[in-house]
């Protein structure tokens, strides 16, 4: 598979919650859970890693994509999604060799999931 569309442009960042993951809400009724290791560029070659379960640095990057719109966000070859903003940062997630790495819950029970090792699993919903 290469390259897939998440339909997430010009939605709006509704809510940044930290739990064990990192969520995401959107005002299109979007839910995009980060579970392992990712990556935040916030603005031309400044890069921040971070953990989900403890964003440290990230965490103050991470707050400020409320409200921030969505310009793109797809899946890449292997798995690796990433999402920019009209801010300018870019959120970039792997795949995890042993976990789901990321997952997005739409409307009408539409799922995306990345599975441990990068293979993308998707359910239409209906």
């Amino acid at each position: 598979m290469v390259g897939m569309n998440l339909n997430l442009q010009s939605q709006a960042v509704t809510r940044v919650c930290f739990d064990a993951a990192l969520t995401v809400l959107t005002s299109g009724d979007c839910e995009l859970r980060v579970e392992t290791e990712a990556v935040l560029q916030v603005s031309a070659g400044d890069h921040v890693s971070f953990d989900p379960e403890s964003p440290g640095v990230a965490a103050p990057h991470l707050v400020r994509l409320a409200r921030d719109v969505i310009t793109e966000a797809e899946v890449g070859r292997a798995g690796v999604l990433v999402i920019e903003f009209e801010s300018g940062t870019k959120l970039a997630v792997r795949p995890n060799e042993e976990y789901e790495a990321w997952g997005l819950v739409g409307p009408k029970g539409r799922r995306v999931t990345c599975m441990p090792g990068g293979e993308i699993a998707v359910w239409s919903g209906e």
